[in-house]
């Protein structure tokens, strides 16, 4: 088994990409070369997908958190969430050469769908794993720390601002999460997810752990 979270790219393919909006426009390459390296054995791949609004934010945090500084401006110029379709790139990983499985589970579903998840990685018997830990490993940046990376910056400050403002200004009641986009974009955009994601549960193409 292979877990790594960048096999199929990493933000840098997002941010390079010719179209913004396809969410790793080189996962196809790069899992079809993985299904010749490792023939003749089956491929079978199994991912987590995420609601498009929740997923930019993120990849925004890990650019400021990794040194990366830019605007939010900057960053979602040009981005609509609600044409966002994780179909795009799953449909196609199923025509692959020596891909005999497609399985997938929502990010936001995690918690509840964890012991499918190991079944699914690792089958049975499985190890006794906790499904739920004391305080989320990898949080994000709360918007008081978006905004600290921003007077850094402008300040001449350099360096992983993110990783700093983090620490001074985790989310908390105090310190809300960093949410900019608009609140009905939001609602539009977990709509067109939740569609694109049910259909592909009701093709039978690809296995949604649900």
């Amino acid at each position: 088994m292979i877990s790594e979270e960048n096999i199929i790219g990493g933000f840098k393919d997002l941010m390079n990409g010719p179209n913004r909006e396809m969410m790793y426009p080189k996962a196809i390459e790069r899992l079809t070369r993985l299904a010749q390296l490792v023939a003749p054995n089956p491929l079978h791949i199994a991912m987590a997908v995420r609601e498009p609004c929740s997923y930019y934010v993120s990849v925004y945090n890990q650019l400021l958190m990794s040194g990366r500084f830019q605007t939010w401006e900057r960053f979602s110029k040009g981005l609509d969430p609600t044409a966002v379709k994780w179909s795009d790139i799953l449909r196609p990983m199923t025509k692959i050469p020596g891909v005999a499985q497609v399985s997938i589970w929502r990010y936001e579903d995690y918690h509840r769908v964890f012991p499918q998840v190991l079944d699914r990685l690792i089958g049975q018997p499985r190890p006794e794993i906790p499904s739920l830990l004391e305080k989320r490993l990898h949080a994000g940046l709360s918007e008081r720390a978006v905004n600290a990376c921003c007077t850094w910056h402008a300040a001449g400050y350099g360096g992983r601002l993110g990783a700093v403002a983090r620490e001074d200004f985790p989310i908390s009641d105090v310190y809300p999460k960093f949410a900019p986009w608009p609140e009905a974009l939001v609602r539009e955009s977990q709509a067109a997810y939740g569609q694109d994601i049910d259909a592909l549960g009701r093709a039978h193409e690809i296995t949604v752990l649900e």
